[in-house]
């Protein structure tokens, strides 16, 4: 089952289309952070996957748009 999110393209972490390469920053980003934080891998309707905090996540507005969620990182 899928899960939408909404995020502000503006809090994006980082964004690739190469799956492997944003699991790999998604690792360096999280050895860099926070342990209790998580990181979310979502993909748009672009197919580009990209890197979220999942503490970005925000209610449904103008000002964010809606994401799948392909990968939560703990």
């Amino acid at each position: 089952m899928e899960e939408t999110v909404f995020f502000n393209l503006g809090n994006a972490i980082a964004a690739k289309r190469d799956p492997k390469e944003l699991i790999k920053e998604a690792q360096i980003v999280k050895d860099k952070r926070d342990p209790l934080g998580k990181l979310v891998i979502v993909e748009d309707e672009g197919e580009t996957l990209i890197l979220f905090d999942l503490a970005d996540q925000e209610e449904s507005s103008e000002n964010n748009q809606p994401f799948k969620i392909k990968k939560i990182i703990d």
